[in-house]
């Protein structure tokens, strides 16, 4: 099942995502636990694209949802600068945030960014 949709650059864009992805996942017969994590996941994603592209009010970010038999992959564009994950600062206890792409790398079964136009984070779960 594939499902690809835009959602308005606002505050309710995490929960949007969170929802979609939970009804296409929840449609496919995968475990509660898998749902979890990529509702999670989508949530850390999509909250980096509105925080760090520099979307203004009329600006969007993709979201497209693929769920096979054996894995789910979740891809989030926006038209943002970009960044390089390899020059990311390590987060620390001490702060607030820098763990989202953290909980990505330990989650996820794979994950990747692409720097386009438009800029592409993508994960995938084995199912």
């Amino acid at each position: 099942m594939q499902v690809s949709v835009e959602i308005p650059a606002e505050l309710e864009a995490v929960a949007m995502a969170r929802d979609l992805v939970a009804r296409v996942v929840d449609d496919s017969s995968v475990s509660t636990d898998r749902v979890d994590d990529v509702r999670l996941l989508v949530s850390e994603v999509v909250t980096n694209a509105l925080r760090h592209a520099g979307l203004d009010d009329s600006g969007s970010i993709a979201l497209a949802v693929d769920v096979s038999h054996d894995r789910v992959r979740v891809e989030v564009a926006d038209r943002g600068p970009g960044f390089d994950p390899g020059a990311l600062r390590e987060p620390s206890v001490d702060q607030v945030g820098g763990w989202g792409l953290v909980l990505v790398e330990q989650l996820s079964d794979r994950w990747g960014v692409e720097r386009n136009d438009p800029n592409l984070v993508w994960f995938e779960l084995r199912l």
